[in-house]
């Protein structure tokens, strides 16, 4: 019942200020119409009267709001997790022909933008002249997308597109970070590029977690440097507590495509909440799950 009266609420909200304010999530200087607005689902209404998450942490895979919504990387996809109250983003780094920092899940172009080709084969000016199949926007760059998120103080999380950890690149996005003042909060999802960096948390798996307690019992400073990331169905309670006990962060991850043989929502939720009384408090989800954080 109470979530029905939320919708009602919502809805009655929405209906009151849709006059006065044609663009919902965004900021005056935005292009979205009515006729966005209007596609966008009852789910996600309540983002625009409570942004709050509790006290929870959320970061947004794929760099934003995506599912059934927008494709990743629109920029509206990117503001509408901002506006959300999203703690950090998730966001994909790859790099253009043409050494260009690019954001996008896939080295594939077909999936988004509907072209046969790849981004590491293109340079930056080509890739600037295709749009999406959805949403018509071009590839964002790297800096694009912190400029975004700098207005809003919203902190990254930087998964690295490239399978080798190769200098140039990682130094290059060192030096993005930087610039931006946005380093220091940084978490990456690898650790193998540790000490090409000047600041930020690097994850390490479950199945790391023997090497990193031996560094710990060693009296090495793990906390300030490292952070457990895994999925959610793979972290335990007694790992989640021996990383709380040593002040290192758990971030569980919950999406879609960790739930291949139950159905997802009914997974994502179990997980959800077995984590929560665990003592978690920083979750990357796909943006489908977040009501469960409300």
């Amino acid at each position: 019942m109470k979530k029905y009266l939320s919708l009602l609420l919502s809805v009655f909200l929405l209906t009151s200020y849709s006059n006065a304010n044609e663009v919902l999530f965004f900021n005056s200087d935005t292009t979205v119409t009515k006729s966005i607005k209007n596609k966008v689902s009852q789910a996600h209404v309540q983002y625009s009267i409570d942004p709050k998450f509790r006290n929870f942490k959320l970061i947004a895979h794929r760099g934003g709001i995506c599912e059934n919504l927008y494709e990743e990387y629109d920029p509206r996809s990117i503001k509408a997790a901002i506006d959300s109250g999203y703690w950090m983003l998730e966001i994909d780094v790859r790099a253009t022909k043409d050494s260009i920092l690019i954001v996008n899940h896939h080295d594939d172009l077909g999936v988004t933008y509907g072209l046969n080709n790849q981004i590491s084969k293109m340079t930056f000016d080509e890739l600037s002249k295709i749009r999406a199949s959805k949403g018509n926007y071009p590839p964002m760059s790297f800096e694009e997308v912190l400029q975004l998120m700098k207005k809003s103080n919203t902190k990254i999380m930087v998964d690295l597109k490239l399978e080798q950890p190769i200098v140039w690149f990682n130094k290059s996005i060192n030096e993005m970070l930087k610039k931006y003042d946005m380093l220091n909060d940084a978490v990456f999802l690898r650790n193998d590029v540790i000490n090409l960096y000047d600041g930020g948390k690097f994850g390490f798996r479950m199945s790391d977690l023997d090497r990193i307690q031996k560094m710990v019992f060693a009296g090495i400073d793990v906390s300030s440097k490292y952070y457990l990331f895994d999925h959610g169905n793979r972290i335990n309670a007694e790992a989640a507590r021996w990383c709380q006990k040593n002040n290192i962060m758990v971030c569980a991850s919950v999406n879609f495509g960790h739930y291949t043989l139950e159905d997802p929502t009914k997974g994502a939720k179990r997980d959800i909440e077995h984590l929560i009384q665990c003592g978690l408090t920083v979750f990357q989800i796909d943006s489908d799950f977040d009501e469960f954080f409300h």
